[in-house]
């Protein structure tokens, strides 16, 4: 079962490229996506409702990220 949380993520894109993210609660979030739209008005901004996780889940996401050289 998910569960919606009060967490976002706002999303910064320059064209299909996805330049910045920051993820936190709903109103840092806002407060954010605005900074960013006037810092960078010529950038679509996304602002998304994160679905909730296990902890256990977020600590497997964490541990997966990765780099690569390519």
């Amino acid at each position: 079962m998910t569960v919606l949380s009060s967490r976002r993520r706002v999303r910064l894109w320059f064209g299909q490229h996805q330049i910045g993210e920051y993820i936190g609660d709903a109103a840092y979030a806002d407060r954010y996506a605005a900074a960013m739209r006037r810092r960078f008005p010529g950038l679509e901004i996304t602002n998304e409702a994160l679905a909730a996780r296990s902890p256990s889940a977020t600590s497997r996401q964490v541990s997966e990220v990765g780099y690569s050289s390519s």
